[in-house]
């Protein structure tokens, strides 16, 4: 083999090191820059958490918290505004889907499938919550709190259980994985902030009515549900307001309730303090088709409550149980307009506890009724393909409603009632006849014992009474 020359081989060399010597500065400058890299990145938002568990949040600390959870549980929780009230207030909404194409703790067939349902949802143009056709579907549940401003209690409620679906989401896993969740927490938050600073019992909202100096609509009278049967005074506590949704909590709810109404499975409305779970009718006295269904649900969260701590619930009707019926309520809308297969007023506890009970109590009734509220939504679950509301008759009729000199209408019974009171009523009078003549008939023998055993003394007495000149009770000489 032949040498190289030395010249060839120098050049060699040198080659070699000025391949070798430029890689170096290459080497450092990808050092440099993968240690630098981690200063660029974007820092998280911290928002602070406001503690529901213990206190009354104020309308700002609601939000505060709300904003919370969507920044932590992005991947399975959505925030919606639904409208505006008359003091310029957002109504609010969360839902909580944890089948959603982001949430990462599914699996990849999950996704997939959850993304493909997402993609059908978007292609439809329908803004809000995932609505999908088919009954099979139905897997919404739908809780709404604070509608009345002065209970206090059923905000920190619905918060309670916007921290069981999220904040302790591994113990309600099964649920999550079956259901969605739409959680409005606070329905009238101008009515709330007023009761908060100004007058604890103010139950309306606080839009003014024109041409008079009160303010404020029942917004549970305010449903297009035989509004026309509720109360006509504008003073009055219940007042339903000019014309159904006037006002702009209710049409906030009826947009949402309208557009989730395909996919709805079970409405839950929160209110106190009757210590009872109710479902329809409000505005008359009898029972809806399905009230055994209704009863069954109704009766699983009472059950659990006990089992819980104890405390015991009632059950029935609105009407029965409220000893009156109740026209343009949410429920009565939900369940006979919308046609949702299942529809409740849960009244939380109690009289001697008030509408808004003490701090101390916040953490305890929130629970228990979050124990109530999931086993009820297991049991809607299961009972969502015994009910089928197109084979049902058409709902019953209410009361006609007589006006009278007032502002406000009598009420008068239906035909069904009055068949069955007008006998009584016709019982009653003739017992008050009855007695009127058995008493007449009592005094009329009395006087004519009293005369007949009178009779006979009467000659041996008769001079001895002339003589006392007419005093006493015995007849006098003339």
């Amino acid at each position: 083999m032949a040498a190289r020359p030395k010249g060839l081989a120098r050049l060699a060399i040198v080659e070699q090191l000025l391949e070798i010597e430029p890689q170096k500065p290459k080497a450092r400058s990808q050092k440099l820059c993968t240690i630098t890299t981690p200063k660029l990145q974007v820092r998280r938002l911290i928002i602070p958490r406001p503690d529901v568990l213990h206190t009354y949040l104020d309308y700002n600390q609601i939000n505060r918290y709300l904003e919370y959870i969507v920044n932590r549980y992005s991947n399975f929780v959505k925030l919606y505004t639904l409208g505006i009230t008359h003091e310029k207030r957002e109504v609010r909404a969360l839902e909580i889907n944890w089948m959603n194409a982001d949430n990462v703790e599914l699996s990849s067939l999950s996704r997939i499938q959850a993304a493909k349902q997402a993609e059908l949802h978007k292609s439809s143009g329908v803004k809000g919550p995932m609505v999908l056709p088919g009954d099979r579907n139905r897997n919404i549940i739908f809780i709404e709190a604070g509608t009345h401003a002065r209970e206090w209690i059923t905000v920190s409620t619905s918060l309670n259980c916007i921290y069981q679906l999220t904040e302790r989401y591994t113990r309600n896993i099964e649920i999550l994985r079956n259901l969605r969740f739409i959680i409005v927490p606070l329905v009238n938050p101008d009515g709330y902030e007023y009761s908060r600073n100004k007058n604890r019992n103010w139950r309306k909202n606080r839009r003014p009515h024109k041409g008079t100096k009160f303010v404020g609509t029942d917004c549970n009278r305010n449903y297009d549900v035989y509004w026309e049967s509720g109360p006509t005074k504008t003073q009055k506590n219940t007042y339903k307001g000019e014309r159904p949704f006037s006002e702009p909590e209710t049409r906030a709810m009826r947009n949402m309730l309208d557009s989730v109404a395909p996919n709805l499975l079970f409405f839950l409305s929160l209110h106190s303090y009757g210590q009872s779970i109710m479902y329809p009718w409000g505005y008359c006295r009898e029972p809806p088709y399905h009230w055994r269904e209704l009863h069954t649900l109704a009766t699983t969260g009472r059950t659990a409550i006990k089992t819980y701590n104890g405390r015991e619930y009632r059950t029935g009707s609105i009407s029965c149980l409220n000893k009156r019926t109740i026209a343009g309520s949410v429920v009565d809308y939900v369940y006979g307009v919308l046609k949702a297969p299942m529809a409740l007023v849960m009244e939380l506890p109690s009289r001697e506890l008030g509408f808004q009970p003490p701090v101390e109590m916040i953490s305890q009734i929130g629970h228990e009724s979050w124990f109530g509220i999931r086993e009820m939504c297991k049991s809607a679950f299961d009972l969502r393909r015994h009910i089928k509301r197109d084979e049902e008759p058409k709902p019953p009729r209410p009361p006609v409603q007589v006006v009278g000199a007032g502002d406000s209408p009598t009420r008068t019974t239906s035909s069904s009632e009055e068949k069955k009171t007008t006998p009584k009523r016709r019982i009653k009078k003739r017992s008050k006849r009855t007695l009127l003549s058995q008493h007449a008939e009592i005094l009329e023998l009395q006087k004519r014992h009293t005369a007949s055993t009178a009779l006979p003394k009467r000659p041996a007495t008769a001079p001895e009474l002339a003589t006392r000149g007419g005093h006493g009770d015995g007849p006098s000489a003339d």
